[in-house]
This record gives structure tokens, sequence and C-alpha cells, in this order.
């Protein structure tokens, strides 16, 4: 698997990301406060709101098991990781302009850092996999 991978750098970024997005997708998916308590959501609504991200996440991170077992004809991961990228870059730039006030919040008070820091691990992750294969 370490040679299919691209190298020890790549197959330990891409484990890394299977249990960064296990971790989220599980807690937004089943975790009923996880929402309000890390994103700062306090109404009942919000908490709906994450189970669909949840089972995105949970899709995506069931795509990089099989891509690095190499389950069926998934032997490249790099579509996948490409799109995860995409959302990170996405993510990090309307949390940064909430940040910055560019964006108004959903609720009028300020946007924490923290939440324009968070995308920006799995997307330090990618790059540190995409240099080093």
């Amino acid at each position: 698997m370490v040679e299919t991978a691209g190298g020890m750098i790549p197959f330990l970024c891409h484990v890394f990301l299977i249990l960064f997005g296990g971790f989220f997708g599980l807690s937004f998916a089943f975790n009923k406060s996880f929402v309000q308590n890390s994103i700062g959501f306090g109404s009942k609504d919000a908490m709906y709101m994450g189970r669909p991200l949840g089972f995105l996440m949970i899709g995506i991170v069931l795509m990089l098991i099989a891509t690095l077992f190499q389950i069926g004809s998934f032997d490249s991961p790099n579509e996948v990781i490409g799109i995860l990228f995409i959302f990170t870059i996405l993510a990090f730039c309307y949390n940064i302009g909430t940040t910055l006030k560019i964006f108004e919040s959903f609720d009028g008070n300020d946007w924490p850092i923290k939440h324009a820091i968070r995308p920006l691990i799995p997307m330090v992750v990618i790059l540190i996999r995409y240099f080093s294969l």
C-alpha cells in the first residue's frame, strides 16, 4: 500500500485525511450537539443541517478508503483529494471573509478565527501529499 500511495509521506497523509474526515463526518452526522458546540449554530435546525454534511464527508472518506486499498477499479485518489482541496479552499475563503466582516455572519456576532483555521488543516496535509509525490 505504501508503494502504491507514492511513498511513506503520501500514505500517512492519505491515512490522516481518512481519520480527520471520518471524525468530522461521524460527528456531524450523529452527534446532536457537535454543530452547536464546534461551529456555534444554536438552533435546532442547525443540528439537522450538519447531518447531510456529515454523510457527504463519510462518502468522501469511503472513497478514500477504496482508493487506499484499491477496491474495485478505484486506484487513484487524486480526483477525490482534488475535490477535497477545492472544498477546503472555498471553506477557508468564506470563513476568513466572515472573520474579516466582508461577509455577514448568520447571527450578526463576530466570527472566531478558529473557524477559518480548521479548513487549513486538511489543506496543508493535501499540499504536503502533493509536493511529496
